[in-house]
């Protein structure tokens, strides 16, 4: 099983004073990357950027379409908007309250995906529901605590990948089940994964395997899983900050790491299989 790794950007040496921040890859739309220079956040679209004055102290950014994005304020000390939308011309379309502590974001076709870490799990407000699915206009369209009651619970919700149709896999603390969510049917399916993979911080699952990276005990590592097989093996090692990407991108995790954002595509002729 091979790992192919592609470089998209690497901040000019020249620029000491300026920090990736967060970034998002989409194979029809690129790159996407917020970028902490002088204090300010700069937007980069491909090869354009774009100055952005909104207040965002640990900002995480997506793709929405090909001419949306999303940026939101993982933090939330009240009722304040923290995630905007806006179009690739930097013009706020919406904005609304995504909750605080935000661990992690997709954006789908069916809404926006918001899960959450401790603090905002044991919060208060929104996000003590784990994993919210948010429309558009704010909305929250589906609840995980309240509407999945005898789902494994979460305290915090370690990572999160888009599944195929209008599923999304999640991997929460503290039992990490690998589980699957049907907003629509507001049913789930879980696995229990092999203790080894335990804390991982990315997965990325594709077909009859799942992808995770960096579980405890370990540095950087990438395993492979056969979902519901006893043995995962390491494939490799990835630097950086890493997430795993949706189902139908055509790389399974992108990183930060040295001032350069990275994808990772696997070789796994088995994920055709399923």
């Amino acid at each position: 099983m091979d790992m192919i790794e592609t470089v998209l950007y690497s901040i000019p040496q020249s620029e000491t004073n300026s920090e990736l921040i967060d970034c998002d890859w989409n194979d029809n739309y690129g790159l996407l990357a917020v970028i902490e220079k002088n204090k300010k956040l700069i937007i980069q679209i491909g090869d354009r950027q774009l100055s952005l004055d909104i207040h965002c102290d640990y900002p995480l950014i997506r793709w929405i379409d090909s001419t949306h994005f999303l940026i939101a304020d993982t933090r939330n000390d009240g009722t304040r908007k923290n995630l905007h939308i806006l179009n690739t011309n930097g013009e706020i379309q919406n904005s609304f309250n995504g909750g605080d502590g935000i661990q992690d974001i997709v954006a789908s076709e069916e809404g926006i995906w918001i899960s959450y870490f401790d603090e905002g799990v044991f919060g208060s407000g929104i996000s003590t529901e784990g994993l919210v699915l948010f429309s558009y206009d704010g909305t929250p369209e589906f609840k995980y605590h309240s509407e999945l009651i005898d789902g494994p619970p979460i305290a915090e919700c370690y990572a999160i990948g888009k599944a195929g149709s209008s599923l999304l896999w999640l991997f929460p603390y503290t039992d990490f089940p690998l589980i699957c969510v049907n907003p629509v049917e507001k049913t789930l399916i879980s696995y229990e994964v092999p203790e080894v993979l335990h804390g991982s911080n990315a997965i990325c699952v594709r077909g009859f395997y799942a992808y995770f990276y960096e579980p405890y005990h370990s540095e950087g590592e990438l395993y492979c899983w056969k979902i519901g097989k006893s043995k995962p093996e390491i494939i490799g090692e990835i630097p950086g900050r890493v997430r795993g990407l949706a189902t139908r991108e055509a790389n399974h995790f992108i990183s930060m790491h040295e001032h350069q954002i990275r994808v990772y595509r696997i070789v796994n002729q088995g994920e055709t299989e399923y």
